[in-house]
């Protein structure tokens, strides 16, 4: 398969993947990497901020659309909910 992304690229698009899908594993894995492949830690910084935008803001469209779709009876952006305490969100 050819490989339209160099080596450097790759990683820091799986970091944000990893960083995206809260997958600390990955995240460890590839960071452990990152050295081999000369990527700064402002370049990790990056990634990991544009995956955390990305994150927020696919949570906020969730959230619209469970409170869209239940027609307000789940408020999905309630800081009070269950999950809030379970330390997952």
């Amino acid at each position: 398969m050819e490989e339209f992304l160099d080596a450097k690229t790759q990683l820091l698009v799986a970091l944000a993947a990893a960083t995206a899908a809260k997958c600390q594993r990955c995240f460890t894995m590839l960071y452990g990497t990152a050295g081999k492949l000369d990527v700064s830690d402002k370049e990790v910084r990056a990634a990991v901020a544009i995956a955390t935008k990305v994150a927020a803001k696919s949570h906020d469209f969730m959230a619209a659309f469970i409170e869209e779709t239940t027609k307000g009876a789940v408020p999905a952006r309630d800081g009070d909910s269950a999950a809030a305490g379970c330390g997952c969100i």
